[in-house]
């Protein structure tokens, strides 16, 4: 008997998709997989072509917009994905 299941990967990174024990997540089938990640609830994404991790995601926002900065922020860090503030002086 063989049984085949689905994973999830990143096209991002190449991180697989874990529960919070970190066990890989295992689909029945490829549309399975689709539908769970459309919902958006889960911190990853699809659109139709690529599939995004959360951290992906995060790192994709600052390239868009820019990294937040915030003067309470005492890290000196990027409030969205933690990159350090290089303009930042001492």
């Amino acid at each position: 008997m063989t049984e085949n299941h689905v994973v999830i990967y990143c096209d991002g990174c190449g991180d697989l998709y874990t529960d919070p024990r970190g066990d890989a997540v295992c689909f029945t089938s490829t549309h399975q997989a689709a539908y769970y990640l459309a919902s958006g609830r889960h911190g990853w994404g699809y659109d139709g072509d690529r599939i995004t991790c959360d951290g992906c995601a995060i790192t994709g926002e600052c390239d868009t917009h820019g990294h937040l900065f915030t003067t309470g922020n005492p890290f000196r860090s990027c409030d969205r994905c933690g990159a350090p503030n290089e303009q930042e002086t001492l």
